[in-house]
């Protein structure tokens, strides 16, 4: 285990991320007390890898950009009632907030 300081860290990051890639974890110390730890990917303890090679999970179809696309669409085309109660609660609170 190789502990570096925070500074260290901000000035050589490539060179940290080197260490934790070849298997070395790193604590990241701050005026000599340690307050992070860098380790190195568990391949086992990735869930969502391990789910997908059991069958019991997907992968996503769509990206995130898709997904919140398609959201944006159904909001759009959501019906808005601006005559019925809500127009008429919203009427209501800003002829209470006039003088």
């Amino acid at each position: 285990m190789t502990a570096i300081p925070i500074r260290e860290l901000s000035h050589h990051t490539a060179r940290t991320l080197a260490l934790v890639k070849a298997g070395e974890t790193v604590d990241i110390t701050e005026r000599g007390t340690v307050i992070g730890r860098i380790v190195p990917v568990d391949p086992t303890r990735d869930v969502r890898a391990r789910l997908t090679a059991e069958g019991r999970m997907r992968p996503a179809s769509r990206g995130r950009a898709d997904l919140l696309a398609d959201l944006r669409r159904r909001i759009d085309r959501a019906p808005v009632d601006n005559a019925g109660r809500t127009g008429a609660a919203l009427q209501d609170l800003r002829d209470d907030e006039r003088y």
